[in-house]
């Protein structure tokens, strides 16, 4: 509910707006939910550099975020309580037919709710650009009440992106001398997959041309992310700062003695969490730019391997991205009349453990459905 649009997905108030038939789902209800996302990162996972070094042959498989629907007890009231189905759990079907009804889980339609579902789920995180580009891939048109994304926002991204793809692009077709044409149709291909130049950019690397989509969407998600951490990276910074500096100790600790030590030390583990947060971001970054410059001088391989293992990169990437945004609004919601950044005891308890959930990578959900 509070974790910012990477993370939420707020149907009831989208809903409220709009007509019937323009609704995401069939089922009525399931038009009165809330979509989230979680990191669930497994045992076989790893954290980091595990989860990058998993075989690249399983990288569809290995999806460490996943999809829930929160459905509250009163819509107008939605922290008062309610129950989550997880879409990745053995009996999410038979519990989205429960809550929902038989047309929430018939499969005989082209794009039935189920399939919606699944499309979300392919994505790991709910922003708005990504979502729309990756239904329109699909030849799926929603609403555009749904996305909440400015035509000018788009556009940007849209150009930020290909200006990132070009210079590869025309690297890969004859080595930068092919004509404007054939450069655009190939920039082109990036946004519409089904473009038979799609795979033959991915042949060119050796990699099967049925692949080109899952690359494609991944290429864009990276670059995405890219573009959102730079808009937050000085937020980011300011809070790593804060909670290294005696400001963060708030000045009722000696009121609160039994827990002091034990404040102390989640202040240290949050920043440790988002240190490792960050040092994943560079990671995956400077092998993508490391990869890119090599390619520039000649030497394709390295680009070759990064392309075949986009896809775990893809999905780290949006998780630690979209977990630094969550901390930045949670930041945000807290400190908002508080410019002095100097809370109390209580205050800021709460907010670390929003930030612990935010950036906590296994969560286990043995009471849930």
């Amino acid at each position: 509910m509070y974790g910012g649009s990477s993370v939420s997905l707020n149907l009831l108030s989208i809903t409220q707006s709009l007509p019937e038939e323009a609704h995401l789902f069939r089922a009525h209800a399931l038009n009165q939910v809330i979509l989230f996302k979680y990191p669930n990162f497994d045992e076989s996972q790893g954290d980091g550099h595990d989860f990058l070094n998993c075989d690249a042959g399983n990288a569809l498989s290995k999806r460490p975020v996943e999809t829930g629907i929160y459905i509250p007890h009163d819509d107008r009231q939605w922290e008062t309580g309610g129950v989550a189905i997880y879409l990745r759990s053995r009996n999410s079907t038979v519990l989205l037919e429960e809550h929902f009804g038989p047309e929430a889980v018939e499969q005989e339609s082209v794009h039935n709710d189920l399939s919606l579902l699944s499309l979300i789920d392919n994505i790991p995180s709910l922003d708005a650009f990504l979502l729309k580009t990756y239904f329109e891939a699909k030849k799926i048109r929603l609403d555009q009440r749904y996305w909440q994304i400015a035509a000018e926002e788009e556009a940007q991204l849209r150009r930020l992106i290909s200006r990132r793809v070009e210079p590869i692009v025309r690297k890969a077709v004859n080595d930068g001398i092919g004509s404007e044409a054939i450069v655009g149709r190939f920039l082109d291909a990036i946004w519409n997959p089904d473009m038979e130049e799609a795979g033959h950019f991915v042949s060119a690397f050796g990699i099967d041309h049925s692949e080109a989509d899952a690359i494609f969407s991944a290429w864009k998600g990276i670059t995405f992310y890219e573009y959102q951490l730079r808009r937050i990276a000085p937020r980011v910074r300011t809070i790593i700062t804060w909670l290294r500096s005696r400001e963060c100790v708030p000045a009722d600790l000696k009121m609160h003695r039994p827990y002091d030590e034990h404040l102390l030390m989640h202040i240290d583990r949050v920043g440790h969490m988002l240190n490792a947060t960050l040092l994943d971001i560079r990671h995956i970054l400077g092998e993508y730019e490391k990869s890119f410059k090599a390619l520039m001088n000649g030497s394709p391989s390295l680009f070759r391997e990064f392309l075949r293992t986009i896809h775990a990169h893809y999905w780290l990437l949006g998780y630690c991205v979209s977990a630094l945004i969550s901390v930045v609004h949670l930041d945000n919601r807290c400190m908002k009349n508080l410019p002095s950044r100097h809370v109390d005891f209580e205050t800021l308890s709460r907010l670390l453990r929003q930030f612990d959930v935010a950036l906590d990578r296994r969560r286990e959900q043995k009471s849930a459905f």
